[in-house]
């Protein structure tokens, strides 16, 4: 009697994990560029911007900062900054006890895909000089939208893909840096469910990048950029549920070339 009941147990725990099975099938099937794409009106998302300055060989952490904000999103076309603070932390890993209000960066607005606009030093006017490091950092991130959007067409499940938009790709922020990306990679790893959505699960990474900053037009630092990290993308409505990206970079400091490592962690997430 004992063994039919645990027969009988073991095979409806068989049949369940065979049903849930046979019901994630149905997305890993999906062609994902038949989804029609649903454009709210207005989505809020939580942004979390942590960043530490540390030694590459020795084992020291010269400064640590985080930034929080609130980006309102409206019809896919244009953010606006909200509730921004700052504060000093210890280390990548720390949560801060206070933050302090940087009030002057709320209501600021742009559209999204005007790299043209956000790449010039005049988009940064009024802000307090000590502040616009972080205000290009905050706009350099915003094209992880866009780029989610138009990239999730051409995925399949489980095979990598290397837009060729981003094979060899330089960029810069004029007057402050050049980007030189030699290529990303992608692929839909998985699917998981977020704020009541499945979601695609989008791992990226670009292992080799050059970056230089420029001061009062001279070389001020150079070196290795890479980055990687997950997009979560919603398998009903195609919308950006949920962004993480760590970013690295290890170069010189000039004219002395002192070595130095900056290490950046950019969490985004939808507020339902």
């Amino acid at each position: 009697m004992k063994k039919l009941i645990v027969g009988f147990v073991f095979f409806f725990m068989a049949s369940c994990i065979i049903a849930q099975d046979n019901r994630l099938n149905k997305y890993f099937d999906l062609q994902l560029k038949d989804i029609i794409r649903m454009v709210p009106e207005k989505q809020e998302y939580d942004v979390v911007i942590k960043r530490q300055t540390l030694h590459p060989i020795e084992n020291k952490v010269y400064d640590g900062e985080i930034l929080k904000s609130t980006w309102w999103m409206y019809d896919n076309d244009s953010i606006v900054w909200d509730n921004v603070r700052w504060s000093k932390i210890d280390n990548i890993l720390q949560e801060p006890e206070q933050t302090v209000d940087w009030s002057e960066l709320n209501g600021r607005s742009h559209i999204i895909g005007a790299a043209n606009k956000i790449f010039q030093e005049d988009f940064y006017s009024g802000i307090p000089t000590e502040k616009i490091e972080w205000a290009r950092m905050m706009t350099s991130d915003v094209p992880w939208f866009e780029f989610g959007w138009f990239m999730l067409d051409s995925l399949e499940f489980q095979k990598e893909y290397f837009p060729p938009e981003m094979e060899n790709k330089e960029t810069s922020i004029e007057g402050v840096y050049t980007f030189s990306f030699s290529y990303l990679k992608c692929i839909w790893a998985g699917i998981t469910l977020h704020n009541n959505e499945v979601c695609a699960v989008v791992k990226f990474e670009s292992l080799r990048n050059q970056m230089t900053n420029y001061w009062e037009g001279k070389i001020a630092m150079q070196g290795r950029n890479l980055y990687y990290g997950e997009l979560w993308i919603s398998l009903n409505s195609k919308q950006i549920e949920h962004i993480e990206m760590v970013e690295d970079f290890v170069g010189e400091v000039y004219p002395h070339a002192a070595l130095f490592e900056m290490q950046r962690t950019l969490t985004i997430n939808k507020i339902k």
